[in-house]
């Protein structure tokens, strides 16, 4: 499907719903953002729109309340959880029942938010049982799901949307590029490094155990680690890549996190060159 036919779809939810589930990446809350379908729902008076933080179990607790207190000022309700750990999930669905109006009996909310950010399986716990498809790949809820959570909650689990905003080395952060669809892998990685080194110069090495000064060569030395080598004996680094981003998406090993300090200075310097 088309990424303006899954606009559509995403927009068509947000106005059937009365409660709008924004799902972030707790480790880069802003980056994760849609602002368009924040403005969207903040400008119906009959919405009420909810931000998660997903992931907080990948991020330390100091970060995560800073995080809270940021979007709380901005005047976001902030529930932060973990699908991989069940936290706050009943607090999840607790805060969608308590969103609307009491004389509202039947409640329909939609959970949007970027690819991996964990949409599905936050969904899948708050039914009970597998319902949405889930899948340790971005990207895999390809159409609409509509499940009936409770008698009176019906959620629909949109399909993730990619901010045309997003540049490809912030979509290999963030976890939502595959790396098979990537056309050079090994560049790939090498923006992962970098991204990372940025942000934490000391997280990669830490990960893995390999001292390095650029991102070629750390590839190079995960390639000889992982014994990723062609026929001929040299190093593979395209298959060596292609593990190296898909560790990143699945399994989150690198401790890395957007700084709150660093997006509220960013926030500063913007708000005053308008």
């Amino acid at each position: 499907m088309p990424k303006d036919d899954y606009d559509t779809m995403v927009r068509k939810m947000i106005k059937g719903s009365d409660v709008v589930v924004e799902v972030l990446d707790a480790r880069f809350p802003s980056l994760s953002r849609s602002g368009r379908y924040e403005r969207m729902v903040q400008r119906d008076p009959t919405k009420r729109l909810l931000i998660v933080m997903n992931k907080v179990d990948l991020v330390p607790d100091h970060v995560v309340n800073k995080w809270k207190g940021i979007f709380g000022r901005e005047g976001f309700k902030v529930i932060p959880t973990s699908a991989r750990e069940r936290l706050s999930t009943s607090v999840l669905r607790n805060t969608i029942l308590s969103a609307v109006k009491d004389d509202m009996f039947y409640i329909t909310a939609c959970f949007i938010g970027l690819p991996n950010t964990g949409k599905s399986s936050l969904i899948n716990i708050l039914k009970g049982r597998s319902s949405a498809p889930v899948a340790p790949i971005p990207g895999f809820t390809k159409a609409l799901q509509a499940l009936r959570i409770t008698t009176r909650l019906k959620i629909y689990d949109t399909p993730g949307v990619v901010s045309k905003r997003l540049t490809m080395a912030q979509q290999i952060l963030l976890g939502i590029a595959k790396p098979e669809k990537l056309s050079d892998p090994v560049k790939g990685a090498w923006s992962l490094v970098q991204s990372i080194d940025e942000i934490n110069p000391n997280a990669i090495k830490k990960a893995y155990e390999i001292e390095y000064e650029s991102p070629p060569e750390f590839l190079e030395k995960f390639a000889e680690k992982r014994h990723k080598r062609k026929k001929g004996g040299d190093l593979d680094l395209d298959t060596a890549a292609r593990v190296l981003l898909t560790e990143h998406n699945n399994k989150a090993r690198i401790a890395v996190w957007e700084d709150p300090e660093d997006y509220l200075k960013k926030k500063k310097e913007k708000e005053e060159n308008v």
